[in-house]
């Protein structure tokens, strides 16, 4: 096509801009006829610093922020934080592996062994439990790392290496099945590595909801996101750069100069964007009003043994079902105990629950997730290590109770193996050590209590979906690559839906799910 041609395109990608330049560039297009190449070329990041002061801040078009992309490392983050900070929907990101990064100790360079890695709360530190908190992560290390062993032994004389496997994957199947069922005594201390990618509207509704938390270290992080987001970024061609143009020929020192300040090697991310972080006291008064209403209409209620790992519920009456899912986030009963008591409650009373999660909302607070509850809804009680794996399937909602070991824990459901190899003792003689030293914190430390809980630890969380959600998590999590903990999971959410709705789900795709003909497909 000849550039006059009306129908002649030009798409392309961009590169090399600070975010909030690249913000301003697409916002410009709603408000000029000019191609954005013109509009960048023009742009600096002062201007756009004023553009979004302008329109951001002052207008409230939060969307500009939408355009600002921006990278991020959270690096020695406790696993525990981690869950934390991927409940942020409007994002992507990527952490550590339990099945393919061993969590063992390593050695340094000059060959010493470096520390365990798990996180020390300075509440517990400066307390009593500090002690017993420091022995029992230690105890938990070295029960994964023998558990580990253990089932690799186990796993290779159960599945011998076939002919037609090459020695390296044959070792790497042995080791990433051992390892998933080890990860269940990691504490969820353990301190993680992942990566996350936001707009700057998301990032900023992210570190507002975080500097919110129980917990301390969440608390932090969210004030080091902050800076991260608003200081110069780590660019790792920087240095590179700036040692070729130090390089340079004397007489090219003024173009060398120019090169380097046109690079702009150390991009700030949207110190403009990321801002009106401070938490309002919106979300922690609903959470305590709702606590002190949970304490009066659920007070004959106790916490059942041996609860289905899964539980469906048809969303057929509204107000019910909202009333029920603000009980559920401040307690630790399932959704159908506390449905059974708000069915019954008079209509005042139910009113009265729903108009607790909106009382006193301020200007910019919006409702919590379960003004969500509209669909198929699934109460899960499943092992750590399978939440946070299902956790990423941010489009469902996803209402959770905090973790505590009432629940119970969860024995690997590929444990068959565990107690003629020795491993049962080991799993179970560190539930009994971890279990103990909670129940003796959470009296004095109800928050920082839970970095001891092993990731066996049995977790409730509330999914509600639509079939086309349930459609992507069943087909994608019941595949042989999958972990069978979770896979079971999707599998029970399936049939329950089937018994009811068998048309809605027809055209699902469940994997067989079968531990002894799936070995050598994960």
């Amino acid at each position: 096509m000849t550039p006059t041609d009306p129908n002649a395109r030009d798409i392309f990608a961009i590169t090399g801009l600070p975010p909030e330049v690249l913000a301003v560039g697409m916002a410009k297009y709603s408000r000029s006829a000019a191609s954005i190449k013109e509009t960048l070329s023009e742009l600096t990041e002062e201007k756009s610093a004023e553009f979004h002061e302008k329109w951001v801040l002052g207008y409230g078009d939060a969307s500009v922020a939408d355009m600002a992309v921006i990278a991020l490392a959270c690096e020695n983050v406790s696993m525990l934080a981690s869950k934390a900070i991927e409940d942020h929907r409007l994002a992507s990101y990527q952490e550590k592996s339990t099945r393919y990064q061993s969590f063992e100790r390593k050695p340094a360079a000059d060959g010493t062994m470096l520390p365990r890695r798990y996180y020390q709360p300075i509440p517990i530190m400066a307390s009593a439990h500090a002690s017993a908190y420091m022995e029992t992560c230690e105890a938990m290390f070295d029960a994964y790392v023998d558990l580990t062993e253990v089932m690799r032994e186990y796993y290779g004389r159960a599945y011998p290496k076939p002919s037609d496997v090459l020695d390296k994957p044959y070792a790497a199947k042995l080791k990433a099945r051992s390892l998933d069922i080890a990860r269940y005594l990691l504490p969820t201390s353990t301190l993680t590595n992942l990566g996350w990618i936001s707009s700057a509207r998301g990032l900023r509704r992210a570190i507002f909801k975080m500097k919110q938390h129980d917990l301390d270290e969440v608390r932090q992080i969210a004030q080091e996101l902050q800076e991260a987001a608003t200081n110069p970024a780590y660019n790792p061609h920087a240095k590179e750069v700036e040692m070729l143009l130090a390089a340079a020929d004397p007489s090219a020192e003024a173009m060398a100069n120019s090169i380097k300040a046109k690079l702009n090697l150390q991009y700030k991310g949207a110190p403009t964007l990321v801002k009106h972080t401070d938490p309002t006291p919106f979300f922690r008064d609903t959470r305590r009003r709702l606590q002190q209403t949970a304490a009066t209409v659920l007070g004959d209620l106790h916490v059942l043994d041996d609860e289905p790992r899964v539980a469906f519920y048809e969303s057929d009456h509204p107000e019910v079902d909202l009333a029920t899912a603000l009980l559920y986030e401040v307690t630790h009963f399932s959704y159908g105990q506390i449905r059974r008591v708000v069915q019954d409650l008079p209509t005042s009373v139910r009113a009265d629950i729903i108009s607790q999660g909106t009382a006193d909302r301020g200007k910019f607070d919006i409702p919590g997730r379960a003004f969500e509850i509209n669909g198929l809804i699934f109460d899960t009680l499943m092992d750590y290590g399978a939440f946070r794996d299902l956790q990423r399937h941010r489009m469902c909602t996803q209402l959770h109770q905090s973790l505590t070991s009432l629940h119970g824990f969860e024995e690997p459901p590929e444990s068959m193996g565990m107690e003629p190899a020795g491993g049962l003792d080991i799993f179970e003689t560190i539930i009994q050590k971890a279990g103990g030293l909670y129940r003796t914190m959470v009296m004095d430390l109800p928050y920082e209590a839970t970095y001891v809980l092993p990731m066996a630890t049995r977790k409730r969380t509330l999914f509600v979906m639509n079939p086309r959600e349930l459609t992507h998590m069943v087909e994608l999590r019941s595949k042989s690559g999958g972990h069978m903990s979770y896979r079971e999971i999707v599998r029970d959410m399936l049939e329950q839906v089937r018994m009811t709705y068998p048309s809605l789900v027809r055209h699902i795709r469940l994997a067989p799910i079968d531990f002894q003909a799936d070995f050598f497909q994960r």
